[in-house]
């Protein structure tokens, strides 16, 4: 599967989610991980997409602490709590759809981070491929953002 794909993806969960962020964790062209295998939102604010994908490919392939190289794939742009466990677990690359500040704008306020500056605190090199099919995600968020 291409990058495109995988994205939407990410962006599909997002749509069913009780927040509008969807993510999901890939390696070795497998999806391992998925934020809606499971998902803790309810009972506690640091339970992110993000989180929710790496815990899912933790648990399911006993791969805890072994994710590394592996890709995450994210309807949003990670906040700063999660690219430090995307950096931890040592990912070779991530790829979002809708910025923090689309985010910010459409759906709940965010702390705004540069992604790249945050990337540099990391133990290996990660490529990061931003915005990719962000109006598809931005859509998500203005929609909820307005229902809710």
């Amino acid at each position: 599967m291409t990058d495109e794909q995988y994205i939407d993806i990410a962006i599909e969960i997002s749509k069913n989610a009780k927040y509008p962020y969807g993510a999901i964790v890939v390696k070795d062209g497998k999806i391992i991980g998925r934020s809606d295998d499971k998902t803790l939102m309810e009972t506690s604010m640091y339970s992110h997409a993000e989180l929710e994908a790496i815990e899912s490919a933790s648990k399911n392939k006993n791969l805890y602490g072994d994710l590394k190289g592996a890709t995450m794939y994210v309807s949003c742009e990670p906040c700063m709590m999660c690219m430090g466990a995307i950096l931890y677990e040592e990912f070779s690359k991530i790829v979002y759809a809708a910025t923090l500040q689309d985010s910010n704008d459409n759906y709940c306020p965010e702390m705004i981070t540069d992604i790249d500056e945050l990337a540099k605190y990391g133990n290996s090199k990660i490529e990061i491929i931003k915005e990719l099919h962000r109006e598809k995600a931005v859509e998500i968020l203005r929609m909820r953002g307005e229902t809710e």
